[in-house]
């Protein structure tokens, strides 16, 4: 089988993109209001504790024990999309809202939120959805260069290497980017709920860390109902959307006194 380099220099530029663009966006942020890269790390803490060490290792213990009946019943397995969508909300958003209350106990500033939101978003792109894409990128090289036939295989295992192989010849070269693009919106996505779940130190209420986990979890079930019924590409133009969303909640609670985004201002020492 013959490998396409284009489909490895797509998935070589989303993985590069996965990881540098969420350090671009701090250091914007970093280079406009002077804040202190610790809170990106902070941001970054929030969503390993939260999804990778907690809710991951659930989900999966969850979908191990039920794998039967999701296969078997319609109805479980949406049910099953709408409790990953909804816990996906409560563990970032809770995790988010323990992050400001434990870590950034006297810097809770419209500033330091975009920074711990840029941290938070940013480990989601570098480990998740980078790492991913460079497990892709291996599997495929390994697929389609190594000669199967010479091992001793059992005829199921060269049959499932067959199928595989068949998935990779039929996918897209430019595939991989449309991940590269989903980072780009979700990154400021995560910037606005973490603006979103600030409000309830600023302005005093728990509402507002309700609204961030139920915005949460609508966008990631809309965004799983999606793929299913209109495919991936439909999916990234629909969730396009989120980026005015985003930049609107971010400026409704930007201070008056706190520049625009869209200009630099020479760093303070």
């Amino acid at each position: 089988m013959t490998l396409d380099p284009r489909l490895v220099m797509s998935y070589a530029v989303a993985i590069a993109f996965d990881i540098v663009f969420p350090l671009i966006v701090g250091y914007v942020i970093h280079r406009r209001y002077n804040v202190r890269w610790r809170f990106f790390l902070y941001g970054a803490l929030v969503f390993l504790l939260s999804q990778i060490v907690t809710r991951v290792p659930l989900v999966q213990i969850a979908e191990a024990l039920l794998a039967t009946t999701l296969q078997t019943s319609t109805t479980i397995l949406y049910l099953w999309l709408v409790v990953l969508a909804v816990t996906a909300g409560l563990f970032e958003e809770i995790g988010r809202y323990l992050g400001y209350r434990y870590l950034v106990k006297n810097d809770r500033s419209w500033q330091v939120g975009l920074m711990y939101g840029a941290g938070h978003g940013g480990l989601e792109s570098m480990l998740l959805v980078g790492g991913l894409a460079l497990l892709g990128l291996i599997n495929v090289i390994a697929l389609t260069t190594t000669n199967f036939s010479q091992m001793n295989l059992s005829s199921e295992q060269l049959a499932q290497i067959e199928q595989a192989r068949q998935q990779i010849a039929a996918l897209e070269w430019w595939m991989p980017l449309l991940g590269a693009y989903e980072r780009f919106i979700t990154i400021f996505f995560q910037i606005a709920l973490s603006i979103l779940v600030l409000q309830v130190f600023v302005r005093g209420s728990w509402l507002w860390l309700l609204l961030a986990i139920a915005l949460h979890a609508l966008v990631d079930l809309v965004a799983i109902i999606l793929v299913q019924q209109i495919g991936a590409v439909g999916t990234e133009v629909a969730l396009t959307l989120l980026l005015p969303v985003s930049f609107a909640i971010i400026y409704y609670f930007r201070p008056a006194h706190a520049p625009r985004l869209d200009t630099l201002a020479p760093l303070s020492v």
